[in-house]
């Protein structure tokens, strides 16, 4: 391969990834997203429904963080998601899905769980990424 097609394939190597990468706007429309879908968040079944919004972000940031910060997180939604069995088959469609089919108050206490501690998870990584966000908002 000559040098000219060498470093054409470079440079669009290093611009896919660049522009895949979760930017700096995104983590903070997702940090606002997750403290808005917290806050509002009251009753048990909008934090149910909410649930598969807080995995879909967590699935974009996820690459971008630390391997035990990841580690910690999967281990948490692994162990609230697998295993539930909807209607006798394993899930395979998503945590919303599966909590909305368990809506026994022993589920809702679960799901509410989850969410209320997922979100909180989440919030303290974007916290960590922008320290400045909480103390500005408060003064």
């Amino acid at each position: 391969m000559n040098f000219k097609t060498a470093l054409i394939c470079f440079a669009l190597l290093l611009i896919g990834t660049l522009c895949s990468a979760y930017s700096n706007q995104e983590r903070q429309r997702d940090s606002r997203r997750v403290a808005e879908i917290m806050r509002t968040s009251l009753d048990d079944n909008t934090k149910i429904n909410r649930i598969q919004e807080l995995l879909t972000i967590y699935n974009r940031m996820a690459p971008s963080l630390r391997p035990d910060e990841r580690a910690r997180i999967d281990r948490f939604i692994s162990r609230h998601t697998e295993g539930i069995i909807v209607d006798g088959v394993p899930s395979q469609g998503g945590a919303r899905k599966i909590f909305k089919k368990t809506l026994s108050p022993a589920a809702k206490s679960v799901a509410t769980g989850f969410f209320t501690e997922l979100g909180a998870s989440l919030a303290s990584l974007f916290t960590s990424w922008f320290p400045t966000t909480t103390t500005e908002r408060n003064h």
